[in-house]
């Protein structure tokens, strides 16, 4: 493009621009109203339930000599509440002695040691028999095939095909669900699913308050799960962080539902101690709208007495929660949840789509063009035509529009990360519902958001200097030099950082010191995101440093966005507390800033004295 056609196309890009600004500031009462609406529906409820595990409460309390209940009592005391009782099995049926369970081969023997006939079982079958009258009544009911009756010495058995002692469910326990709901403790139960099973959820204890399906399926899926949710809608659903169940999307969009956090039994007691457990509770609550703290008391002793670290755990978990201003209580059931009215998400996509339009007006017009065609189709094969789709393109553009629009001075760190939140506040405002609060509809193309972004400022930063053909040209017959090396080296080399630091299990682990850092910042308030707080100093030294080539600011500047994606990508979970959000960012600029500061000084520092070294003069 020669410099009349530049000017040429300035006035109607200037006209452009201002157009789609002036609809982004008409966009932003809708968005407003929307991001209003669900900050009313997130600071509705403080309160918190703690329930323990029951099997791993009963095989504490075996190792210690006692029994469950009277264990659960002590641990009531010091601030437990709650219960969670798994429904029963062939197996934990047997083990209490109300009824008795063999395989096929076992049974046979049995037969021919009382002098009869074996029988016409196959060898890995389940037989059961009852020794308290009616024990067997709903693991007869529940469960198809119809189990065959048989004779064996003596006695009357039931079996079905293969293997399924510790698998087919029997119901609850009721007798032992009374007895804990009659010692003051709020029920969650926990049934499980098997094949074919009958009558779903109508053998659920009324005591229950809570549900918390067992494995990874829901009990009734794939062929029962109307029934499921029939008999749920009296109790909250638990959605358990980090473990995905089959069947509980579909049943948690029409039932009451709450998010649980447990921990894995022998990572606790190799790894977390009572401190470590709080905090994550803590944090959990704070932070992700947890309101169901699942605990599990400790059974081995490799990090010191089982039963003083329980005790640590619970008494120590109720102070915290009630010193950050939780109650400690049973959980209401919700009320519909958060649904955004149509024409106000109409609205904010509006702004988003403003935004896109302000990207392309930052580019020659047809790269500008293919850049929001490119934009659209990522967000469409990610997300499909919805809501999710336009909120992944406000978490790929506004992240750029920053330094991709500002002149590049000091103040474009703050101007830029403003604008990211401006399209932040749009992303929550279009993307949140119910399903998305619930994490239920996560986020779609997230890893696109760290790597499309800082693709586009390139794109912007090189195709604004000269055309892609001028490139070409010029960069096949470049012959770098040695500075020019090493300083690209360290500029993508610092890039590359902020990049592959992404998810929670990163290419390259967190170092001691930045764990320490981490826990010191979550100890002062709302722990701010790694990547913005390498990328905000990165930017500045490169708006700072205006005597280094633009290239190596620009590249800085594209770690930067990276940081700027980063503030988007804090608002895309969206059961994240919009408040923490906006705290995480604005304590990330903050400390950015400072930290970008001393970077650009040691910068110069090093830049003054490797200049007077290699000009000859003394230092």
């Amino acid at each position: 493009m020669t410099g009349r056609d530049r000017r040429t196309d300035a006035a109607p890009r200037r006209r452009i621009a201002l157009a789609a600004a002036l609809l982004l500031l008409a966009s932003l009462p809708a968005a407003a109203a929307l991001i209003a609406e669900r900050a009313a529906v997130e600071g509705r409820s403080r309160t918190v339930a703690v329930v323990m595990d029951e099997l791993a409460l009963a095989e504490q309390a075996a190792l210690l000599g006692t029994t469950a209940l009277e264990l659960g009592l002590h641990y009531r005391d010091l601030g437990l509440a709650g219960i969670a009782i798994y429904e029963e099995t062939i197996e934990t049926l047997a083990r209490t002695g109300a009824i008795v369970a063999l395989l096929g081969r076992e049974a046979q023997a049995l037969a021919l040691l009382a002098g009869e006939p074996p029988p016409a079982v196959p060898g890995d079958a389940t037989l059961v028999s009852e020794v308290v009258p009616g024990a067997a009544a709903t693991l007869l009911a529940k469960n198809r095939p119809q189990a065959t009756e048989v004779e064996i010495a003596g006695r009357s058995w039931w079996w079905w095909p293969g293997e399924s002692l510790r698998t087919r469910p029997a119901g609850p326990d009721v007798a032992r669900v009374a007895a804990w709901a009659e010692a003051g403790f709020d029920i969650a139960y926990r049934p499980r699913n098997f094949p074919n099973l009958q009558g779903v959820g109508s053998d659920f204890p009324p005591e229950a308050r809570y549900l918390v399906h067992a494995g990874l399926q829901v009990a009734g899926h794939p062929l029962a799960l109307d029934a499921t949710v029939a008999a749920s809608q009296d109790r909250l659903t638990a959605l358990i962080e980090g473990t995905p169940q089959d069947g509980l999307r579909d049943v948690a969009r029409r039932v009451p539902t709450v998010r649980l956090l447990s921990f894995n039994q022998d990572y606790q007691n190799l790894r977390l101690r009572p401190a470590d457990l709080i905090e994550k509770y803590l944090l959990a609550a704070n932070e992700r709208e947890v309101r169901l703290l699942y605990l599990r008391p400790y059974t081995e002793e490799q990090l010191g007495d089982m039963l003083a670290n329980t005790e640590a755990l619970v008494s120590g978990l109720r102070v915290a929660l009630e010193r950050e201003g939780f109650e400690v209580a049973p959980l209401a059931p919700p009320d519909a949840g958060y649904s955004p009215p149509t024409w106000l998400r109409a609205g904010a996509a509006a702004g988003v789509l403003a935004g896109l339009v302000l990207l392309a007006t930052a580019l020659p017009a047809g790269w500008g063009a293919l850049a929001v065609a490119g934009v659209v189709a990522v967000a469409l094969l990610a997300a499909g035509a919805s809501w999710a789709a336009i909120a992944l393109i406000a978490a790929l553009v506004f992240p750029v529009l920053g330094f991709a629009l500002l002149p590049w001075r000091w103040w474009a760190l703050p101007a830029a990360t403003g604008i990211s939140l401006v399209g932040a506040g749009l992303l929550a405002a279009v993307g949140s519902d119910r399903a998305s609060m619930l994490a239920l509809e996560p986020f779609a193309g997230v890893g696109a958001t760290l790597v499309i972004p800082p693709a586009l400022l390139v794109a912007v930063v090189l195709l604004q200097r000269r055309s892609a053909a001028a490139w070409v040209r010029s960069l096949w017959s470049h012959a770098p030099r040695l500075g020019e090396v090493a300083l690209a080296l360290a500029v993508l080399a610092a890039l590359g950082l902020v990049v592959i630091r992404r998810g929670n299990f990163p290419l390259i682990g967190a170092s001691e010191v930045e764990l320490a850092l981490r826990s010191a910042l979550a100890d002062w308030f709302v722990r701010p995101r790694f990547k913005e707080l390498l990328g905000h100093p990165l930017a500045l030294l490169g708006l700072l440093q205006v005597r280094w080539p633009w290239w190596a600011r620009g590249g800085l500047l594209v770690a930067g966005v990276v940081a700027q994606a980063s503030v988007l990508n804090s608002f895309s979970h969206y059961h994240t507390p919009l408040f923490v959000s906006l705290q995480r960012s604005l304590i990330a600029l903050a400390l950015g800033v400072v930290v970008g500061l001393a970077l650009v000084a040691a910068a110069r520092l090093a830049e003054h004295h490797g200049r007077r070294w290699l000009g000859g003069d003394p230092p």
